[in-house]
């Protein structure tokens, strides 16, 4: 009797021997499919990860977010950690005697994001009220009408061409409502698309983000902290570039006086409220950031000797800082100070006391804010030397006289107290995985 393996064995000889040719061609053919797959697959353009990303605010086509354009490294300057102009697709500027004529020269070998050499005439720049000369390839000029040293910092802003193409290797989309107003922005990369869905609110960004319609949330008030908890991954910062404070109307009869309004700080136990201290309008980061100015600590009887009448005052506020207006109306309510809230959705024109949230510009000009002639002024302030300062801080070019006035500035506004500067709010980033937080910091 035959055994059953050594027969199976006789049939797989038997088998190969017969069809060896065609087993060999299969092999080698199956091989080569292998090799031409991965080649043909290799050359395919790959589909690029998109990320869908809330931000919150309200920008215009001149007035993209901060990471935005740190991201992209388009502009003429770039601006470092400490806020100051640093070359970026210029390699160098002159800035005329007068103040009034800019001259920048383009880096060698720029080129479009379609590859295509940048030549400065192919750059269409237009900035109300300044002319633009870009007749020589290599140089861009502007022409202002008068002498302001703020102008370096605006010019951080990706350069287009007439066909809206940047230089770099990103492109940049922007979808605007009728208003102007940007609803969306796309940013394109050699390896992603990231796309920044603007919402008015918070609270809309987190409601996008808990519907799956977008993929990380940035910079979100530490209040809504409890509400996304279990939703996603939380990243925790403080924002350096603004700052919760309290604003004094100084059209009204009560706060007129500057000692009411020293009386009203120093009655504050915790003005920080847990938060990180902030102590001016100038961001701790900047180069002409003050640290030894005029501060209010806890002194009821400070208060009492400044405040000689019990005062009445209503304290205005959005809805996201209301939790923030209580506490404040439980440490002010004295014998000398009553107070009552009032929820706003916007700056009334009329308040008395208002608690706000204040962007830092990146350059310490503050002159629309707290100049006494601007509309923009939000308490209506009106200070001869805080003017001074504010103009002469906008028209001198050293950077060591602009830190000296702009050191003044923050002194005298502590003193004068046109609004009381309380804290840097915390913020937090909310992303499905801990992966997105690397995300944004690519551009940085």
């Amino acid at each position: 009797m035959i055994n059953p393996l050594r027969e199976r064995v006789w049939y797989i000889k038997g088998f190969i021997s017969k069809y060896f040719g065609q087993i060999l061609f299969s092999l080698a053919l199956t091989i080569l499919i292998v090799f031409l797959g991965s080649f043909i697959l290799a050359k395919i353009p790959q589909a690029k990860p998109h990320y869908r990303i809330g931000i919150v605010g309200q920008f215009g086509a001149g007035q993209l977010p901060p990471y935005i354009m740190n991201f992209l490294k388009a502009g003429l300057v770039i601006l470092d950690n400490k806020h100051e102009p640093q070359p970026g697709l210029a390699e160098k500027w002159d800035i005329s005697p007068d103040g009034k004529t800019y001259t920048f020269y383009l880096r060698p070998g720029l080129k479009w994001n379609d590859g295509q050499a940048v030549t400065a005439t192919d750059i269409k720049i237009s900035i109300p009220n300044i002319d633009v000369e870009t007749t020589d390839p290599n140089l861009v000029r502007f022409q202002i009408p008068t002498k302001f040293s703020p102008f370096l910092s605006l010019l951080n802003i990706p350069l287009l061409n007439s066909e809206g193409k940047i230089i770099g290797k990103s492109d940049i989309r922007l979808k605007q409502k009728s208003s102007g107003i940007i609803s969306q922005i796309i940013v394109t990369t050699p390896d992603k698309t990231l796309i920044f869905n603007v919402f008015q609110t918070p609270k809309q960004a987190i409601v996008a983000f808990k519907l799956g319609q977008i993929d990380l949330a940035l910079n979100l008030p530490s209040e809504y902290l409890d509400e996304v908890a279990g939703y996603g991954q939380i990243n925790e910062q403080v924002d350096l570039d603004r700052v919760i404070m309290l604003v004094f109307s100084q059209q009204d009869q009560n706060l007129k006086e500057k000692s009411v309004r020293q009386g009203i700080a120093y009655s504050l136990s915790d003005k920080n409220l847990g938060q990180t201290e902030a102590i001016t309008t100038i961001s701790p980061a900047s180069w002409a950031f003050n640290p030894l100015v005029k501060t209010y600590p806890h002194n009821p009887q400070r208060t009492k000797d400044l405040i000689k009448e019990p005062i009445s005052l209503e304290l205005a506020t959005t809805p996201e800082l209301l939790s923030i207006a209580e506490k404040l109306k439980e440490q002010l309510s004295s014998e000398q100070i009553s107070i009552n809230t009032k929820v706003v959705t916007s700056t009334p024109d009329q308040f008395q006391l208002l608690l706000t949230s204040y962007n830092i510009p990146s350059d310490p000009d503050q002159y629309r804010d707290w100049h006494s002639t601007q509309a923009t002024n939000i308490g209506r302030g009106s200070d001869e030397k805080i003017d001074k300062l504010l103009e002469d801080g906008r028209i001198t070019m050293e950077q060591k006289e602009r830190k000296r006035i702009y050191f003044d500035f923050q002194k005298t506004f502590a003193e004068e107290l046109p609004a009381l500067v309380l804290y840097h709010p915390t913020v937090f980033n909310l992303a499905r995985k801990d992966a997105y937080f690397k995300i944004i910091n690519t551009g940085n």
